[in-house]
């Protein structure tokens, strides 16, 4: 990462400063953390609970932000995050862009969250069904969760057949009114968490609010979303959400259908389907079916 050209002294001072405050923190932290005169443990880890913070500040963020503004939104110091973000960093939690000096949080989190017990058993619920889904209709589907500003494809069914229309595993995309998945997953929330779905769509897509909320309450009304692909020519996206026991989407089970000589299935008849089996993974989960 470049850094501005400053003169010697000044920099040896400000690293000097550094040091010296995360040597102070690090005594702290000791402090804190020793045994009392009876050996016990005493509670409390200040330096977890200072990346923390970190991590929660930088979620709320749909774009990135600066180590002044971010100090100042913990309630603390330049010099008492400084070592704190470079950790984080190297360990692939938050990248910083060289260019603007702003940080911002990864995909690390939600990765680790797709490991996580109730990620697995979506997918263990979600794909038997997925895979009888792309039998029945002859199209690829997959499935996607949200993670802050962007979405991940959680897993992905095929049909047998020689060509078709997938969707990679694993991809990351944008949340953005020209993804149906996107449309989907921002549907079916409530407050906050909708808010800042519509407020990250609305700053990428250069949209205004108010357009992004039509849109959104005509999709939550027809309980799924079907419209002719943005992305690639040809296509109708068609996608449905898998909803958890409050009935709020935990992911969007999405069909891109694409007409193809020897499928006789119909764009309503796939639409049928697809529907079906997001109710019958959202029974699975515990949602309505």
């Amino acid at each position: 990462m470049a850094l501005l050209r400053c003169r010697a002294s000044l920099r040896c001072t400000n690293f000097i400063g550094v040091v010296m405050i995360s040597n102070m923190e690090d005594q702290m932290d000791r402090d804190v953390n020793a045994g009392d005169d009876n050996g016990a443990a005493r509670p409390g880890a200040p330096a977890l609970e200072k990346g923390l913070d970190l991590l929660e500040a930088l979620a709320a963020e749909p774009g990135g932000i600066n180590q002044k503004s971010l100090a100042a939104r913990v309630g603390r110091s330049v010099g008492e995050i400084f070592r704190m973000l470079g950790v984080l960093e190297r360990r692939g939690y938050v990248a910083r862009d060289p260019k603007t000096g702003e940080y911002r949080l990864t995909l690390r989190l939600f990765q680790l969250g797709t490991q996580h017990p109730p990620t697995r058993r979506l997918q263990q619920a979600a794909l038997p069904v997925m895979e009888g889904l792309a039998a029945q209709v002859g199209l690829a589907c997959h499935l996607s969760m949200a993670s802050g500003g962007h979405f991940l494809i959680l897993a992905q069914a095929e049909p047998d057949r020689p060509m078709g229309w997938t969707v990679k595993l694993g991809a990351v995309f944008p949340l953005s009114m020209h993804l149906v998945s996107a449309r989907i997953l921002t549907a079916f929330q409530r407050e906050p968490r909708r808010g800042e779905m519509v407020r990250a769509i609305a700053e990428r897509d250069e949209l205004p609010v108010d357009n992004i909320l039509a849109r959104l309450e005509g999709i939550a009304a027809a309980g799924h979303d079907l419209a002719p692909s943005e992305t690639a020519p040809g296509l109708t996206d068609m996608s449905a959400p898998v909803l958890d026991p409050s009935g709020l989407a935990v992911a969007a089970l999405t069909l891109p259908f694409l007409p193809q000589r020897g499928n006789t299935i119909s764009q309503a008849e796939a639409l049928a389907a697809l529907r079906d089996a997001a109710a019958r993974i959202s029974a699975q989960i515990g949602g309505p079916g």
